[in-house]
């Protein structure tokens, strides 16, 4: 192997990212391209595509696995703008470091839309979450664009969005609290030996939550996303201004309960958002692509054109 090839390798997959932060990254094109032969509809004009999309990874993902999202998006959309916000265990476990990164991300959507050009942005700007990482990723977001806001114009709501749910979100329990914490075992044996230990931990963890020494950040994190009652004078932002969400799910997700994901839907619905549910059969865990890929963007791009 060449050096170069080496060094290449080195670099990693999202190396071409522009890293404003250890959870942070953003690429920028360097010019506007044509839109991509294999996108799976038809093309749509300037106003229909993005101008910034935020992919919400899961908890530890590979960059590796991240870059195919990101490709993907090149692709469809070439002139657009990639925020890639990155969630860890560490996060999950400590949320008080998820805020001061997120602000870097802050800044980007406040120079990406500023207030003159909010009210057209609708079908501009797209977030798409995985899993309760990104939801936490998200939820951040709406705190920190608020606290980052300047001037009588900027409202503190991020600006006109849609969404994507992929596997997301999902509530506390000891299933699915003892399915993440095996994510890195790599052996049947070693989650064998660990589950004992791993349901140990987890019912403490819900007793805590229940006796109320302890927060419950998915659920906390969760009902975020249905938010419609933070204005633009409170001070704490807000999700009022999305346009239409999707939620990609599936009953054999082990980690994130179809009924959770379908629970969360309903009562977004009842608070006036705009809904669509699809769910995939025999889809694991951040994985319904691979099982249609093609119906998979074929979703994103009907929630990008509304």
């Amino acid at each position: 192997m060449s050096s170069s090839v080496v060094a290449e390798a080195r670099k990693g997959p999202l190396s071409f990212m522009e890293e404003l932060d250890p959870l942070v990254s953003l690429y920028r094109p360097s010019s506007p391209k044509p839109r991509s032969p294999d996108s799976v509809r038809s093309p749509t004009d300037h106003a229909q595509q993005p101008r910034l999309i935020i992919i919400a990874s899961w908890t530890d993902a590979r960059d590796a696995h991240i870059a195919k999202y990101v490709a993907k998006y090149q692709a469809l959309y070439p002139a657009a703008q990639i925020l890639l916000l990155k969630s860890t265990f560490q996060c999950i476990m400590n949320p008080s470091r998820i805020g001061p990164s997120i602000k870097h991300a802050a800044a980007v959507v406040h120079a990406a839309f500023p207030p003159e050009q909010q009210q057209t942005a609708a079908s501009q700007f797209l977030i798409h979450m995985f899993s309760n990482g990104g939801s936490s990723s998200i939820a951040n977001l709406y705190e920190q664009y608020a606290a980052t806001a300047v001037g009588p114009n900027e409202n503190k709501r991020l600006p006109p969005h849609v969404t994507v749910f992929d596997s997301a979100p999902g509530t506390y329990s000891i299933p699915g609290a003892v399915a993440f914490a095996s994510v890195g075992l790599s052996s049947s044996l070693q989650r064998l030996v660990a589950a004992p230990v791993l349901y140990t931990l987890a019912a403490l963890w819900s007793a805590s939550i229940a006796l109320g020494f302890s927060r419950d950040v998915l659920r906390d994190w969760g009902s975020t996303h249905n938010n419609t009652n933070a204005g633009s004078s409170s001070g704490k932002g807000g999700n009022a201004a999305e346009v239409r969400r999707v939620y990609i799910y599936s009953p054999g997700d082990a980690l994130i309960d179809y009924r959770d994901v379908e629970a969360h839907a309903a009562e977004a619905e009842s608070r006036g958002f705009s809904v669509a549910l699809e769910r995939y059969e025999g889809s694991a865990h951040v994985a319904h692509v691979r099982k249609d890929e093609r119906r998979y963007w074929e979703i994103i791009e009907r929630i990008v054109t509304g």
